[in-house]
Parts: C-alpha cells; sequence; structure tokens
C-alpha cells in the first residue's frame, strides 16, 4: 500500500505544482455536465440535465478522443469516467461489469444490446470508438427505457454529418505499444460526411489490430481462453448514416457491421490464485474456431417534427448478433469431453414516439409512445451441434407516457409509467449430459444423463413508473428527488441450461425441467430512490447523490460447489453515494474529481431480511478519481488522470481486494490544417496489480493481472 499512497501523493503534487504555470487560454470541460448540456437517454425527448431528478453523464466526443488515445476500449472509458461502474475487465467478456451493483441496459442510438434471455457478457463491444459522437449515462433505476435497465442506461450516440460538413473528411492513425514482444497494435479510421439542406451522408470505417497485453512486471497478461479476448486480436467496423430531408419531414438509415476477431496465436498458460500467481501466455494454436462477436444492425427512423404541434419519431432496427467462445469442457455427451459454445440473436424492434411541449403552458414537456422487442437467443456446440439452451424467444410490448413541467417559479416536476408485458417462448430440449441428473451426493456424483426440457410459454405484466422533483435553491443551486422502477429479466438461459438441478439439489433419473412451471423466471422489478444536489457556475459544476436500490426478489449469480453460476433469487439492498466536481480554475486549467462508494446486502437465508454483505463481483470498489486538463499554449494541451481503487473484504464469500492506483497522461499538439498529434501513456508508473475481477473471483483461470505502461501516438487529418 505505501506504493499506492507514494503515487497518488504524487500525482496531487504533479496536479498542483501544474496550476502555477497557467498560461491563457479557454478550454473545454472533457466530462460536460453543465446545465446546458441535452440528453435523450433519460426522458426520451431532449431535456437539460438540470431538469432530470437524477445523476446524468454526458462523455462528450472531446473526452471520448482523449481517452481512446489513452485507452481505446469502451468498456475502460465508461469506467474512468462513470461514478459506480464497476473496473473494466480489459477482456472482450464484461462478466462482472455492472453499474451502481446491477445491470446497466446498453443502447446504440436507442437500441438495445443486451440480449435478455442469454447474456453471454459480450454485449460490450457492439461497434468501434471511432463511430461515436458522445456517451449518455444515467445511472440508477429506470422506467423510461424498459426491460434490463435495474442498474443505468448507457445509450452509445453514433456520428452524424453536422452543418458546415461538406463532404468533410477525416482520416487517423494510432499506433501504441509496451516495447515488449508482440505488444505493437494499430488502428486506422476514416470518415466522409455531408450535410446540406435535402440530404446527410455519413460513412466511417475503422480497423484495429492489438497486440499482446504486458503488466507491470513485464510479463505477458494471461487469455482468457474461454470468455474471450481484445488482445492478439483484430476488429473491423463499416458504418453508414444517410437521411432524406423535406421540410419537416426526415427519413434516415443507417447501418453498422462490427466484427472482432481472435489471431489465434497464443495458448493460456493458468495462474494460480492461492499462490498469487498471475496467468500469462505461450506461442501456439489455441483449437477450434477463434473467437468471435459479430454484430450487424439495421435502422431506419422516420421523424416530423411538425405534427399537430409536436414532434414524431417512429424507429424500426433489426440486429444479428454472434458470439463465439472458446474451446471448453462442456461434457455433451457420454463420449464427448470438450466443444466450442456461440451464443446467436437476432432482434427486431419499433420505437414509436411522440412529444409535446407547453400545453400547459408551464414549461412542460411530454412523450407518449410504444417499444415494441422481438428477441429470438441459442446457445449451442459447435462442434456436436447440441444446444445449451433451448432456442427461445422473446416479445415485449411496452407502452409509456413521460413528462415534467413547472409547478412553481422554482419546483419542477416529472412522473412517468410503462406497462410492460412481456411473452417468453421455450422449445422443447434436453440439457447436455454433463448439465443433467447427478447420483450421488459430493464427491461420489456421477453423471445420470441429459433431463428433458419442457417448453412452453410464461407471460409477465408489469406497470413500472417514475416519479421526480427539482427545485431550484438559487439560481445555482438545485436539490432533486427521483424514485425509478426497472423491470429486468433473471438469465433465463443459464436457469433452463440445469446446472442448477446437478448441484445443490440432486434428484433421480428421469427428472425433467418444465420451463412453464418456473418462478425463478420471473421478473425483476428493482426500485432506485435517490437523492441530490447540483451547483453550477462559471467555474464550479458540484454533484452530490444518494441512492438507495432495492429488489425484494433479485436475481444474483452465485458460485456453486461445482465451479459454475447459478441464478439465485434473494432480496438484495444496494446504497451508495458519488460526488462529481468541474472547476474551472482560470482560462486554461480544468479541474475533475469523481467519488462512488457502493454497499451491498442479500437475503442469504431467504428470511426477509438481509443479513450478508452481496458477493464482490456484484458490486465496485470505492474509488477516486482526479483528472486535469491543462492547456499548455494555443497548441499544447495536456490532461492528467488518476484513478485510485480502494481494498475491500467479503469474509462470508472469501473475498480479498487490494487496492491500487492507476496514473494516465496526455498530451495533444494542434498543427492547424496539418492536423493534431497526440501521445499518451497509460499507467504512467508502470503499477503491477491484479484486475479486480480476478481477485474476487477466486478462480486460478480468470487470475490476470492488469495492464502495465502503455505508450500510444496519433495523428488525425481534417481536409
Amino acid at each position: 500500500m505505501n506504493k499506492i499512497h507514494i503515487i497518488g501523493g504524487l500525482t496531487l503534487s504533479v496536479l498542483f505544482t501544474s496550476i502555477s504555470q497557467a498560461t491563457v487560454k479557454s478550454t473545454t470541460d472533457s466530462i460536460n455536465t453543465l446545465a446546458t448540456t441535452t440528453v435523450i437517454s433519460a426522458t426520451r425527448y431532449e431535456q437539460s440535465i438540470d431538469k432530470i431528478p437524477g445523476a446524468i453523464t454526458v462523455i462528450n466526443e472531446q473526452a471520448l478522443k482523449e481517452q481512446t488515445a489513452i485507452s481505446d476500449d469502451l468498456t475502460a472509458i465508461i469506467a474512468n469516467l462513470v461514478p459506480g461502474m464497476s473496473p473494466s475487465r480489459q477482456k472482450l467478456s464484461n462478466q462482472g461489469v455492472n453499474l451502481r451493483g446491477r445491470t446497466a441496459l446498453l443502447l446504440v442510438d436507442g437500441v438495445p444490446q443486451n440480449n435478455p434471455l442469454r447474456n453471454g457478457n459480450r454485449y460490450g463491444f457492439p461497434l468501434d470508438s471511432a463511430m461515436l459522437s458522445r456517451i449518455e449515462i444515467v445511472n440508477g433505476a429506470s422506467a423510461v427505457n424498459g426491460l434490463g435497465a435495474t442498474g443505468g442506461t448507457i445509450n452509445y450516440i453514433t456520428l452524424s454529418a453536422k452543418e458546415g460538413d461538406n463532404w468533410r473528411q477525416t482520416a487517423g492513425l494510432r499506433l501504441n505499444s509496451s516495447f515488449d514482444d508482440d505488444s505493437g497494435g494499430n488502428k486506422q479510421w476514416y470518415n466522409v460526411r455531408h450535410f446540406d439542406e435535402k440530404y446527410e451522408v455519413l460513412f466511417s470505417v475503422a480497423r484495429q489490430d492489438r497486440g499482446l497485453y504486458y503488466d507491470g512486471n513485464g510479463n505477458a497478461i494471461g487469455m482468457n481462453m474461454i470468455q474471450g479476448e481484445t488482445q492478439d486480436s483484430v476488429s473491423m467496423n463499416y458504418f453508414l448514416k444517410t437521411a432524406v430531408k423535406s421540410d419537416e419531414h426526415k427519413l434516415e438509415f443507417s447501418f453498422n457491421k462490427f466484427e472482432l476477431k481472435g489471431n489465434n496465436d497464443y495458448v493460456a498458460v493458468w495462474g494460480d490464485f492461492a499462490n498469487k500467481i498471475p496467468g500469462t501466455v505461450e506461442k501456439g494454436t489455441p483449437l477450434g474456431e477463434p473467437i468471435l462477436n459479430d454484430v450487424e444492425s439495421y435502422n431506419v427512423t422516420y421523424s416530423n417534427d411538425n405534427l399537430a404541434g409536436g414532434g414524431l419519431t417512429a424507429q424500426f432496427f433489426y440486429q444479428d448478433f454472434q458470439a463465439v467462445y472458446g474451446r471448453a469442457w462442456w461434457q455433451p455427451t457420454d463420449t464427448e469431453i470438450f466443444d466450442q459454445g456461440t451464443i446467436t440473436s437476432t432482434k427486431k424492434g419499433l420505437k414509436v414516439a411522440y412529444t409535446q411541449s407547453n400545453l400547459l403552458n408551464k414549461d412542460d414537456n411530454w412523450v407518449i409512445g410504444v417499444d415494441v422487442l422481438d428477441d429470438t437467443t441459442q446457445q449451442w456446440l459447435l462442434e456436436s451441434n447440441l444446444g445449451v439452451t433451448p432456442e427461445m424467444s422473446y416479445l415485449g410490448i411496452a407502452p409509456f407516457i413521460q413528462g415534467d413541467m413547472l409547478v412553481s417559479e422554482r419546483l419542477r416536476l416529472s412522473a412517468g409509467l410503462r406497462f410492460e408485458s412481456t411473452e417468453v417462448t421455450v422449445n422443447a430440449d434436453k440439457t447436455l449430459y454433463a448439465y443433467g441428473v447427478f447420483l450421488g451426493q459430493g464427491a461420489a456424483q456421477t453423471a445420470h444423463d441429459g433431463v428433458d426440457i419442457i417448453g412452453g410459454k410464461q407471460s409477465f405484466s408489469e406497470l413500472v413508473y417514475n416519479l421526480g422533483a427539482v427545485y431550484s435553491v438559487t439560481d445555482n443551486t438545485n436539490v432533486y428527488f427521483g424514485y425509478n422502477q426497472g423491470m429486468g429479466l433473471p438469465d433465463i438461459g443459464r436457469v433452463l441450461r440445469g446446472q442448477w438441478v446437478a448441484d445443490d439439489n440432486p434428484i433421480s433419473g428421469g427428472a425433467t425441467i418444465d420451463f412453464t412451471n418456473m418462478p425463478a423466471v420471473e421478473p425483476v422489478i428493482t426500485e432506485n430512490f435517490e437523492l441530490g444536489v447540483n451547483f453550477s457556475d462559471e467555474q464550479w459544476d458540484l454533484t452530490a447523490t444518494t441512492y438507495y436500490s432495492l429488489a425484494k426478489d433479485g436475481a444474483n449469480l452465485s458460485l456453486n460447489t461445482g465451479g459454475n453460476y447459478d441464478v439465485v433469487r434473494q432480496r438484495t439492498e444496494i446504497k451508495g453515494l458519488e460526488l462529481t466536481a468541474n472547476y474551472q480554475l482560470n482560462d486554461n486549467i480544468n479541474l475533475q474529481a469523481i467519488y462512488a462508494m457502493v454497499r451491498g446486502e442479500v437475503d442469504s437465508n431467504q428470511s426477509g431480511s438481509v443479513d450478508q454483505d452481496i458477493d464482490l463481483k456484484n458490486v465496485s470498489p470505492d474509488r477516486l478519481m482526479l483528472a486535469m486538463n491543462y492547456n499548455i499554449t494555443d497548441n499544447w494541451s495536456s490532461r492528467l488522470q488518476m484513478n485510485a481503487l480502494k481494498g475491500r473484504d467479503n469474509s462470508e464469500e472469501n473475498q480479498t481486494f487490494d487496492g491500487y492506483v492507476l496514473v494516465d497522461a496526455l498530451v495533444k499538439y494542434d498543427l492547424g490544417e496539418n492536423g493534431k498529434v497526440t501521445f499518451a501513456v497509460e499507467n504512467l508508473a508502470d503499477e503491477f496489480y491484479i484486475n479486480y475481477f480476478s481477485q474476487v473471483r477466486n478462480f486460478s483461470g480468470y487470475y490476470f493481472s492488469g495492464r502495465g505502461r502503455n505508450f500510444s501516438l496519433g495523428y488525425e487529418l481534417d481536409f
């Protein structure tokens, strides 16, 4: 811990020493939380942040470019800049990644990316960062965007042509390396955009080649050969967005094709959790197909800005998704042991919203609409062609209404209703041999065979709602209270694959799994109470939020004695504190700070009251982020940021987390018409650490160190 304190103190020293060296040049906040910022994720219509009764973070285009120059990993960017977000795993899998201890609904231009029936933990990489203009994050459960937003909503907003774009082109190149063997990586991106009165066009392409990652001790970081890796991989992204406009009408079409594929140049060498030896890799060719994330999506949106005095938006989307995992022990039959898993999902959906303003002459805003989502998902094995889960389909229809109004000079109230009508259909099937019935107890258990799954339908209907109030204490200060309900489904595919039958509930041969009589798959309703205060003036932007989140029948992942995770239904209570600050010290220095604390408890014995700390995999550690943006001259600018994670224990789950501190640095030089050059260093102090998930997972196969010092040099040109 001494090294952590020394690095943290050094970072603070550099921050405040640099303050005295200020010169004059205006700067833009990297994390834009100003009251003038408008978002659509929180209310389904454009709304300024100071009118929303909840914690909102907007990561704008400048902040995205800064963070991607340091680490081009969207999960790491959000983890760095959003309070309550768990640390990035630096892997392709986002297992264990959550927001305020619960699942976040991930959207791309409002289109859901989560798989509602079989999580798979691969939805964190739906596109390349070069396709984005900003990210909107709503912390806490939400009744606005629908299924899955029990922890919050993350909406990726893609690039669009803007006024002034006359066939404007942007090309970029970035090289990165830790100067270790095969650690070099590179990225190239290009886009062209045009905007006029009748047409909008944007085409963008990006290719990224990732090398090996090395830790602070100079050792190659181990690979998760089953769940998937970003290191030693290549990704390609093609993105097209076009629009035709006529008066108040606009018809927009977008297409996104993203593929990330492993190179298959290395095999994993397991670590040793008990002796604290992290995993590594060695040269070799893994068996089976390379790991893969393949996303192809189509989006058509019609909007009319002047329909009966309001605005109509109708959006139709279609998405094909496939995740291929590494070869692993499955024992699909009594003679076959190893196989390779994949999850496929097809989504079709419709989102219709009609907005009106000032109906009551109270600066009021209203939206009414309906969301429809049809999803078909299955997890199966590539070699034996057997289903890990049956084919499952989901149909959700959710009408909603949302509004806010100024009821007095200083008090604004908001409210919304959403009726979730859900139907889940499961085909008849049979579990894999190893996921079937076991005979005997403990070490004497022997596999008997797979068991039959009785298919059928289950329907769920829930009315969820939100209430909120924002009170302006002064022109610079407001306080807010929000109550939000969120609805989510447990991981139905995980329940249906049958491992829960074999573990603590051994039963005799001939048993069946009857989906139509399964209370474990019923929806999870989460209630979020939030109280906060905002202050903003010419120099300061401050936000303090405290919240309490309750799921009376939550669905948590719990490690069973066989080494797999089961879905456990139990009362879950989570509470936390979030503080954010932006301070414009002078014309060229901006200081930022984030502090987040999350605590959770579960009802482990079904008594109706929580009695045990929540598994640390389901919450994030206490975190402090400090950063400074410093414009050195008219052409030179820089950023220094520190993320400090505090240690934590959970004795019931035998979990210990030793905190760590990471420091990143960035310098940019503006060449004017000749482009911009960026130089960045991730983990400036070359700190050696074991990442958060690996420390609390207690499993040698997932025991990985974090990324050490890595250098990045980038160039971007507009022409």
